[in-house]
């Protein structure tokens, strides 16, 4: 099953770049195919969970929460994200799926909490902090924002997205 499961993540990371680049083209019909593709494979992993142990589980929740973010299923993929975490609480891309996935929803305290862990457990990097500021922008903490945005330029003075995103909180964007 383990093979299976690696194959069936590799194509989900294919189908997500397809999708993003059939989204800038425009391409409804290759669309449509893809997401007929998607179907199919989720019902292979809703066959794969039914036997599934351990961390096979929890990837095949993962990959069921991939794939139902990648449909607009949104809070599907949150429930397929939770369960991947029984398993793999520290685990930094489920984390920063599921964070995306409760922004999709406007869940943002809960979404705050996820980016919290993703930090404590895997650091911080532009995008991440960009995330956090973003969050507690959300939640009317701008001057929580601002301050993660302040850090997060004197962490890494280069990355223009965070100069932007740090004019935008101080209303100059």
């Amino acid at each position: 099953m383990k093979q299976e499961l690696l194959a069936i993540s590799e194509r989900l990371v294919d189908i997500s770049e397809e999708l993003d680049r059939l989204t800038d083209e425009n391409d409804e019909q290759a669309h449509a195919i893809l997401v007929k593709e998607l179907r199919g494979i989720g019902d292979t992993l809703v066959d794969y969970l039914k036997t599934a142990e351990d961390d096979d589980r929890a990837f095949i929740h993962f990959s069921l929460g991939s794939l139902c973010s990648m449909l607009g299923y949104h809070n599907q993929a949150e429930k397929s994200y939770l369960e991947a975490l029984k398993q793999w609480p520290d685990h930094v891309g489920l984390l920063n799926e599921l964070f995306d996935c409760l922004m999709e929803q406007k869940k943002y305290a809960p979404a705050r909490d996820i980016i919290e862990k993703s930090i404590l457990h895997g650091g911080e990097t532009p995008i991440i902090l960009q995330n956090y500021a973003i969050v507690l922008a959300h939640l009317k903490k701008l001057n929580e924002a601002k301050v993660v945005m302040f850090n997060c330029m004197a962490k890494f003075p280069a990355d223009q997205r965070s100069k932007e995103l740090l004019s935008t909180l101080e209303g100059n964007g």
